[in-house]
């Protein structure tokens, strides 16, 4: 059987939706473009244009929150479309103001509004899957898609950025465009087989309409998820080590040629994720959301923990194997990630949920560096990798516990999303 009949039997919109997603990402590398514009084109020192990238990251969380809160009062797709609408109009005024600060202030803007569009998109794929298996192909489909854009976007805009940055802001914005364009046109939420099989009840009208639960109080009623969401911590901070502390790595080992050999990790872990999703989907389909977080979580831990070998053995090997393992949890996990949080909160409040968890996802982005600079500066960085093992093992161990709970529970109302929504 062809492993990519996974992705078979799901809704038109979600084909669509996970198209423009993939187009979408294309040209979504904002914190590599703010560093490479203000640095190649306008001479900035790294400081300063650090500076910048910071301030993108930080917005970036009051804007999941601002953007999930605003897609159950407006709609999911409202806001994607409008989100994308304002991002492509910042980046193609950049093209007017090239060569001037104004345009890493722009930037910071399509960061902030990029992220509004984030816990619209995951809510919506809950909002037109049905069932869990469904959700898991669907969020595993635009996983891949979403890595296929970000691997050939930077690599065709790497060509122009120097000489011809304009062009590569106006291209850009066209792939915002059409993507914005394909889910205008082609996901109609009122006709998607949720509205089939539901009726008109969880239409994105009516649910704007109905009074407006607090979320804090709908976390007390579901402190499960809330636990699942402030544990989720650990998977971002753990994940940021691939971006912060292996280039240090690979710097430590290989002298002048760390960057080189940085540049082939992301290659193999671009090439991982393309290969290995779907066939990980297959094998792993019956699998609970938190069982295959928990087994994501053991890849992590064996993948960086086996980069504290480098101290005694720096081979290039080590490396490509390590890579390929914290891959395997990278899919495991961000394919995960958000089903146990769907099958256990009300449709009315997805995209705040979604929101929230992607908000813990940016403090844990944040975090990681400063607190991972810091257990560098105070030991080396075999200890450290041996410290992110620790991490990943108290992460796969907080999903068991919190998959056993869940499984000796004698109330149903702990258990069954429908419930749930009523208690709401």
């Amino acid at each position: 059987m062809s492993l990519f009949k996974s992705y078979a039997g799901l809704s038109r919109e979600i084909y669509y939706l996970c198209l423009a997603r993939t187009i979408n990402s294309a040209g979504d590398f904002v914190f590599s473009l703010i560093t490479l514009v203000l640095t190649l084109q306008m001479g900035m020192n790294v400081v300063s244009a650090g500076i910048f990238v910071s301030l993108a990251a930080l917005i970036s969380g009051p804007g999941v929150l601002l953007g999930g809160y605003l897609s159950d009062l407006m709609g999911k797709k409202t806001i994607i479309v409008t989100g994308q609408l304002l991002s492509a109009t910042m980046i193609l005024c950049c093209s007017f103001w090239s060569g001037t600060i104004t345009v890493g202030y722009l930037l910071i803007a399509v960061m902030f509004f990029i992220s509004i569009t984030r816990p619209a998109y995951n809510a919506l794929i809950i909002q037109l899957c049905t069932e869990e298996k469904e959700r898991k192909s669907a969020f595993s489909l635009m996983y891949l898609g979403a890595n296929l854009g970000i691997a050939i976007g930077p690599l065709v805009a790497g060509f122009f950025i120097k000489d011809h940055v304009h062009i590569v802001f106006i291209s850009i914005s066209t792939v915002f465009l059409i993507s914005t364009f394909i889910i205008i046109n082609q996901v109609k939420i009122g006709t998607s087989k949720v509205m089939a099989s539901t009726g008109s009840k969880n239409s994105e009208h009516l649910q704007s309409s109905q009074p407006p639960t607090p979320l804090f109080t709908l976390l007390m009623r579901n402190p499960l998820v809330a636990l699942f969401i402030l544990v989720s911590f650990l998977n971002y901070f753990i994940y940021m080590q691939s971006s912060f502390s292996l280039p240090l790595q690979m710097n430590d080992s290989f002298g002048e040629d760390g960057a080189a050999y940085y540049g082939s990790v992301m290659t193999i872990n671009a090439i991982s994720v393309i290969i290995l999703t779907t066939l990980i989907l297959s094998v792993t389909r019956k699998l609970t959301a938190l069982n295959s977080i928990a087994t994501g979580a053991l890849f992590y831990g064996i993948g960086f923990g086996a980069l504290s070998l480098m101290g005694y053995f720096p081979h290039f090997a080590i490396v490509a194997v390590s890579t390929v393992l914290w891959t395997v949890g990278e899919i495991l996990v961000q394919t995960n990630i958000n089903l146990y949080i769907a099958s256990r909160v009300p449709d009315t409040h997805q995209g705040r949920f979604n929101g929230l968890l992607l908000f813990v996802g940016c403090l844990g982005y944040t975090l990681s560096p400063y607190l991972t600079g810091i257990f560098i500066k105070n030991m080396d960085m075999g200890s450290l990798w041996i410290i992110i093992l620790a991490f990943s093992l108290v992460y796969a161990l907080c999903m068991i516990i919190l998959w056993y709970i869940e499984k000796s529970s004698t109330r149903k109302s702990e258990i069954e999303p429908l419930d749930l929504s009523q208690s709401v």
